[in-house]
Order: C-alpha cells, then sequence, then structure tokens
C-alpha cells in the first residue's frame, strides 16, 4: 500500500473560495494556481506539479478543485471562445488533476476527493441566467459522481459542493444583487462557510458518504 501523507492539494487556492479553503487548512494545503506555477488546464503543467508532489510528499490526503471561471450570457449570444475557455477552467483542469492525483490516492487507499459546482446546476430547469456555465458544471457533477463509484472500492469519497451567491473579492456583485431578495436567507453566503463544509468532507467523518452533491445556497433552490 502506497503511503498517504496529511496534505491537501487545493487547486484554485489563492483566490476567492479556494484561498478561505486553503487558509482553513493552514500548512496542510499544497496550493496549485497559475501564481504558483501549476496551470491546472494545461496537462504538462499538471503532470510536472504532480510528479514533483509524490516524490516530495507521497500521495495526498485530500484533493480539493475549486478553480473556473464564471461567464453569464444568453446561450445564443455565448462566443464559442469564451465557452471554449468555460469548458477548460471548469471541466478540463478537474480531469487533468484528478487523473494526475487520483491514482495514488487509489494505491494508498484512502483520500477525500472535492470539486466544486454550482448550486442548480443539477435541477431539471432551465438555468436563463448563465447557461453555458451551469451547463458546464452539471457535466462536473456526473464526472464526480463516475468518479466517486471508480474510487468507492479503494475508500477514497468523491463529493461536489455547490454553492450559491457568495460574497468575496471576485464574485459578481451585479449579478448577486439581481438575485438576492430571492434567497430565502436574505443575504449572501461567506468563504469560511463554504470553507467549513470542505474541511468537513475531508474528515474522517465523512467517509461513508460520496458521489453526492451538497448545496450551500441559503435556500435559494428551495
Amino acid at each position: 500500500m502506497a503511503k498517504s501523507g496529511s496534505h491537501v492539494v487545493v487547486v484554485g487556492g489563492t483566490k476567492g473560495i479556494g484561498r478561505a479553503v486553503a487558509d482553513a487548512l493552514g500548512e496542510k494545503a499544497v496550493v496549485w494556481s497559475r501564481e504558483r506555477g501549476v496551470d491546472a488546464t494545461d496537462s504538462e503543467s499538471v503532470r510536472v506539479a504532480a510528479e514533483r508532489l509524490l516524490v516530495q510528499q507521497g500521495a495526498p490526503w485530500g484533493l480539493v478543485h475549486c478553480v473556473g471561471d464564471f461567464y453569464e450570457a444568453p446561450l445564443l449570444s455565448t462566443e464559442p471562445l469564451e465557452f471554449g475557455k468555460l469548458i477548460a477552467s471548469n471541466l478540463t483542469s478537474a480531469l487533468l488533476v484528478t487523473q494526475a492525483i487520483v491514482p495514488s490516492m487509489l494505491a494508498a487507499k484512502c483520500g477525500r476527493v472535492v470539486l466544486f459546482a454550482a448550486a442548480g446546476a443539477g435541477k431539471h430547469r432551465a438555468m436563463s441566467r448563465a447557461p453555458a456555465y451551469f451547463a458546464i458544471k452539471a457535466a462536473l457533477v456526473h464526472l464526480a459522481r463516475s468518479l466517486a463509484a471508480e474510487c468507492a472500492p479503494s475508500s477514497v469519497t468523491v463529493n461536489v459542493v455547490s454553492p450559491g451567491l457568495v460574497v468575496h473579492e471576485h464574485s459578481h456583485e451585479a449579478s448577486q444583487r439581481r438575485i438576492l431578495p430571492r434567497v430565502p436567507m436574505g443575504r449572501l453566503g461567506t468563504t469560511a462557510e463554504l470553507a467549513g463544509v470542505v474541511r468537513w468532507l475531508l474528515s474522517e467523518q465523512s467517509g461513508y458518504m460520496t458521489g453526492e452533491d451538497i448545496t450551500v445556497d441559503g435556500g435559494l433552490q428551495l
């Protein structure tokens, strides 16, 4: 059995929710971001980072993928270039980092994977606010469920966190102000609240839950 450490790879851990997750994990966080020299949309960059990590620290306990661009436009007005960027940042990056890291966790027969989607992405209804973005996040949820099924025999869990309106320095304020009156709790969520959910999903106590999509949106989907 491969040796597993206590460290957690946080992809996108220098901004917004990702930074809050990395801060909550403290010294356990291994941050991958373009600012730190790792481009999660580039297979070679991910491969080099993963090889370095596995040699220096061994298999991680956890992998948190919380990077991904947002784009708000009607579907018929969505530029193909922007759609391609959305796929690369939200979906391709998740595939690349899981393929690079998760096999070592399977060999260690333990670990946690947390991916980020968006509240409402799994609903059977039109998403007029940002249809291309939500379609890609829905694909990410299905990717996570398939990965969860592959990983379950090795005791590696895979779950999704789907935030609603969360305030941080890169949040889309105009869009959030427009939707806020529909939130039953009457306020925006915080990055600390999201980080708390992630910390539980990374814990030993979450070991019997996998393949789930956890919505954190103040009741917006009710």
